[in-house]
């Protein structure tokens, strides 16, 4: 797929022979960490950017500075299953025959994105139940199928197993479960460093997107986000490393201002309920406004939409219809 030309990013040792490196995403972040540890010529990638032009080459750049090459990648762990996160996964499995490990729920994923149209079809249909206008409907729909190329597709050979210790490269993890993000994301945990690898699930500046699971009806994407913060805040880090954005110290403070954050927008999503019967799309026009991209307006149903489903389970609000569209009054 065509993108325009990425800037150039640089990789930095962040412990010894344990590397960041920024690799490059045509979206407003700019750009997604994915990390690399060494040892004696092998090496075990965390994660491995979006398939664009350009990514391939700054991580064979990066590879290059620390003495390596793709071919010296023997094993890959995939936090999540976004494109941003596994993009070039099978690509680099074609050069080196890394052993791919990703969560259960992760697998299952990329399994069904190999049939991209059953996905754009029950997103335009969930998203149409919601409000959302056919322009708009349009352009996710067109987004989804241009951005289609950009996970290459791979097997994952080996599934996370719930707070499992790994060993590689001389080190010593543990894959903690962190759902909410995405239904099967994990962090990764580095206890002799006291270093934690966040992917997207504790980010410095803003709060990841939340979204439902639509082959999951089951899946609280709020729930699971904020127990998964409750299971790492705790944790004795020095030093989180995330997918998007610069590392930090204060994990527990950081989670805190998440957790505060989800409070407060849960309140105002009841106060807009209260002043009439709504669809998902008009809440979140009274949350974020009417000045909104496109793209930002797909995102924002969303993490409208997960509220609810919380309001929902509480019994605070309760589901009504225009025959069209899904509407929420206070119950």
């Amino acid at each position: 797929m065509s993108t325009v030309d990425p800037p150039i990013h640089h990789i930095k040792e962040i412990a010894d022979s344990f590397y960041m490196i920024a690799l490059p995403m045509p979206f407003r972040l700019g750009h997604v960490n994915v990390f690399l540890i060494v040892h004696d010529k092998e090496a075990t990638l965390f994660d491995t950017g979006l398939n664009i032009r350009g990514t391939l080459p700054e991580l064979e750049a990066s590879l290059a500075s620390v003495g390596l090459s793709i071919e010296n990648i023997g094993q890959i762990f995939l936090t999540h299953s976004h494109a941003d996160h596994c993009g070039v996964a099978g690509l680099i499995k074609e050069s080196s025959d890394a052993i791919i490990h990703m969560s259960e729920e992760g697998k299952r994923h990329i399994e069904r994105m190999k049939n991209g149209d059953l996905i754009v079809k029950r997103m335009r249909d969930f998203l149409c139940r919601h409000g959302l206008p056919e322009k708009t409907l349009d352009f996710i729909a067109k987004m989804f199928d241009r951005f289609k190329d950009a996970t290459i597709p791979f097997e994952v050979d080996e599934v996370l197993k719930p707070c499992k210790t790994y060993e590689t490269c001389g080190r010593t993890f543990k894959a903690i479960p962190t759902p909410g993000h995405a239904n099967g994301h994990n962090c990764f945990y580095f206890g002799n460093e006291n270093i934690l690898l966040s992917g997207d699930h504790v980010l410095p500046d803003i709060t990841p997107n939340l979204s439902p699971d639509l082959f999951d009806p089951e899946f609280q994407p709020l729930n699971a986000f904020l127990s998964s913060l409750d299971r790492v805040k705790d944790l004795p880090v020095e030093m989180v490393y995330p997918s998007h954005g610069a590392p930090f110290p204060n994990l527990s403070g950081r989670v805190a201002e998440m957790k505060e954050h989800h409070r407060e927008r849960k309140g105002l999503i009841l106060d807009a309920i209260r002043k009439g019967r709504k669809t998902t799309f008009q809440i979140s026009l009274d949350i974020w406004g009417g000045n909104l991209s496109q793209f930002d307006k797909f995102l924002a149903i969303n993490e409208t939409y997960v509220h609810i489903l919380e309001l929902l389970k509480e019994g605070s609000v309760r589901e009504d219809s225009n025959g069209r569209h899904v509407l929420y009054v206070v119950a």
